[in-house]
């Protein structure tokens, strides 16, 4: 009976990201933060290389932390790294998770990634940011953002 139920799940679970509005499959009320609460990290200073970068499931920001129990914060302090493209201090929330993908470092090899929801004066529509705690790559600012002064 198990098997008849998982079976569904993980169906749902392949094909949860296949629109431009992920399926989001977990969320909690998340508060609003902004970029200044937080401490940002001092290494995210060049573009990245592709134009997806942390704006697709398919290319994650990958800022780890999971195993040393600092994940959450570390998607807080990329966040904080970040800027507007004039500068703006942006506001942003976790939205919830999605787009199962495989990892070494999940529990059961399949992690999730946290998509944040990103905003700052003068944009008509939030941006989606795709980030993944369970782990690390070399950081980058996304297209249409720059480093945080």
């Amino acid at each position: 009976m198990k098997k008849w139920f998982l079976f569904p799940l993980l169906i749902l679970l392949l094909i949860s990201c296949g629109s431009k509005d992920p399926k989001i499959l977990s969320s909690s009320p998340n508060p609003v933060s902004k970029s200044t609460e937080y401490i940002p990290f001092f290494d995210v200073k060049d573009y990245a290389p592709k134009s997806d970068y942390g704006l697709s499931e398919k290319n994650p920001v990958k800022v780890g932390g999971v195993m040393e129990q600092e994940g959450p914060i570390n998607q807080r302090r990329y966040l904080s790294s970040l800027a507007g493209p004039n500068g703006e201090v942006l506001s942003f929330h976790r939205r919830g998770s999605c787009c199962p993908y495989a990892s070494n470092n999940a529990f059961g090899s399949r992690a999730l990634l946290d998509v944040y929801e990103v905003t700052y004066e003068g944009l008509d529509k939030p941006i989606l940011i795709y980030i993944s705690l369970y782990d690390y790559e070399t950081l980058y600012i996304p297209k249409g953002f720059k480093k945080a002064r």
